[in-house]
């Protein structure tokens, strides 16, 4: 399930970075969606069919009947997205640094100098090598860049290490709160006034658009109100001895606080490149 961006373009810009990464991004949108909507449309006897096409099973006394076949199978699809959300986000952390630092190194100027570039690739080498805690804080020493929903990655990287040992939360997991905190974005569905700013603010979908399709009869507005959906903040506390586990509106909200962290490191990195070369870099 894993998206790399394309790597075609021999220029780098914060244009083709934000345009790879967000299409990967895209992609592994996409790919959840499908794989969800797989999930919630699973035929038993299909399953079934295709477990016994091959005629012969590497260990078929631990054959998986169908539930627990999807339990397994939901369980590696948070595991795989967590990971691949987390990959995608340093490796684009990794591309903005090397490009704020071709800024810091070469300026303006097109000529050639072995020495900068022998600075400028080892500048690099070493911040891909350090750990994501390390890449927040040397993006903010050296260029001021300052993430947004930090937490959000930290987040993700907690959970990766809870479901990487089997989804049990251990005392080696919590904060001195005493539970483990996942925060992510999500949208959400207010009921307002029709007349109130809020909807105004908020025109509703092209007639024949349905939102929440699977759900469209539940969601349906009272008279007289309008439904808008926000993005808004999201908290999943854990406790020792709980396994880990995320809804499918939550998992895909996963998706939607990379996007958001993406998105605000990329004005970050604009703001710095503008700072450094003006506004026509």
């Amino acid at each position: 399930m894993s998206q790399s961006p394309e790597n075609g373009e021999n220029v780098i810009s914060l244009q083709s970075i934000s345009r790879n990464f967000l299409s990967a991004l895209q992609r592994q949108h996409d790919m959840l969606a499908f794989s969800l909507a797989g999930f919630r449309t699973a035929d038993p006897k299909a399953y079934e069919f295709y477990s016994k096409v091959s005629r012969v099973m590497p260990a078929p006394q631990l054959h998986l009947p169908p539930e627990q076949m999807l339990a397994y199978a939901h369980g590696l699809l948070l595991r795989t997205t967590i990971n691949d959300l987390l990959m995608l986000s340093s490796e684009c952390m990794n591309q903005c640094h090397l490009l704020c630092t071709l800024i810091k190194e070469r300026g303006r100027r097109t000529d050639i100098d072995e020495a900068v570039e022998r600075r400028i690739g080892e500048s690099h080498q070493a911040f891909c090598r350090m750990t994501l805690q390390d890449k927040f804080n040397k993006l903010e020493e050296a260029f001021e860049i300052v993430c947004e929903l930090e937490d959000g990655i930290f987040s993700l990287a907690a959970a990766l290490r809870v479901l990487s040992r089997g989804g049990l939360v251990t005392n080696d997991d919590i904060t001195p709160d005493g539970s483990l905190t996942l925060e992510f974005k999500a949208m959400k569905d207010f009921e307002v006034p029709a007349d109130s700013p809020e909807a105004l603010e908020n025109p509703p979908p092209p007639e024949g658009i349905q939102v929440n399709s699977l759900t469209a009869q539940e969601n349906l507005p009272t008279k007289g109100t309008r439904k808008i959906s926000k993005l808004t903040d999201t908290q999943r506390t854990f406790k020792p001895g709980e396994m880990l586990n995320l809804t499918d509106v939550e998992l895909l909200g996963l998706n939607i606080t990379v996007a958001k962290f993406l998105d605000g490191l990329f004005r970050s990195v604009d703001f710095y490149g503008k700072n450094e070369l003006g506004e026509n870099k």
